[in-house]
């Protein structure tokens, strides 16, 4: 009982993290794979990487994906995923920024009264 009450206890402090700061990990993870294949002098992109790369590429961008085609050159893919990477710090970015509460009104709209 104590364990478990001592993990509900750090559940809390953990860091939340969101889908697209998750995202940025994975596709430097996938990164470095490709660099590896690079390394290697591979001219192909291995067909496990290739379809880890168009599932994260597709939840990114409709528009990456397509532009991804079925060219697995480790440069083409490392290009793409770069270009899906911008997009995903973009918005990191953009759920960092402070934004203000949206307004509700309390007593309901004055003109409906009338």
């Amino acid at each position: 009982m104590e364990i478990a009450h001592a993990e509900r206890l750090a559940s809390f402090r953990r860091e939340r993290i969101s889908k697209a700061r998750l995202r940025v990990r994975e596709s430097d993870d996938l990164l470095d794979l490709i660099e590896e294949c690079r390394l290697r002098d591979w001219r192909l992109v291995p067909s496990t990487l290739w379809a880890a790369v168009v599932r994260a590429v597709g939840a990114v961008d409709p528009v990456l994906r397509e532009e991804l085609g079925i060219n697995r050159d480790p440069e083409h893919v490392a290009d793409v995923l770069f270009a899906a990477q911008e997009t995903l710090l973009r918005r990191v970015r953009e759920q960092r920024r402070p934004m203000l509460a949206p307004i509700i009104p309390l007593f309901g709209d004055s003109d409906s009264r009338r």
